[in-house]
């Protein structure tokens, strides 16, 4: 069973950050904080696929945003997220934490964007599970 590398994967998701970037109001100047960049083993895969692969993800801080525009940037990114291929997994925008999440339908890919109780947005991608040097053909 092959899979992306490690190093593809952890470019798939920054790219996957990028584009929702991009996705923000452009009146709205955001600085991108390393939070996260790591990959975690499947203990028990979604996919029911076999052991020993790992989730690989990034997620950012997004710094320098006006809490008052946490909303206004949160309907944007779901709003890209819907129309270029995502599914809502979670969409929990009235709540005080606000939070949602997706997952790309062509490369299994979740996002999501979480606000704190403190008002700071995060803004994160994982891979579905990969073996971290490819895999073998079966």
């Amino acid at each position: 069973m092959r899979t992306l590398t490690h190093a593809q994967a952890r470019e798939r998701a920054q790219e996957h950050i990028e584009r929702a970037v991009a996705a923000l109001p452009s009146d709205v100047d955001v600085t991108l904080t390393l939070q996260r960049d790591d990959a975690m083993e499947c203990d028990v895969p979604d996919d029911k696929g076999p052991g020993g692969r790992y989730e690989v993800g990034k997620t950012y801080w997004l710094d320098d945003v006006p809490p008052d525009r946490n909303g206004e940037l949160v309907d944007a990114l779901l709003a890209h997220w819907t129309e270029t291929g995502f599914t809502v997994l979670a969409d929990r925008r009235s709540s005080e934490d606000r939070f949602v999440s997706v997952e790309n339908r062509d490369d299994g890919f979740r996002m999501s964007i979480t606000q704190s109780y403190e008002g700071d947005l995060s803004l994160g991608a994982s891979s579905p599970c990969v073996w971290l040097d490819g895999g073998v053909d079966d």
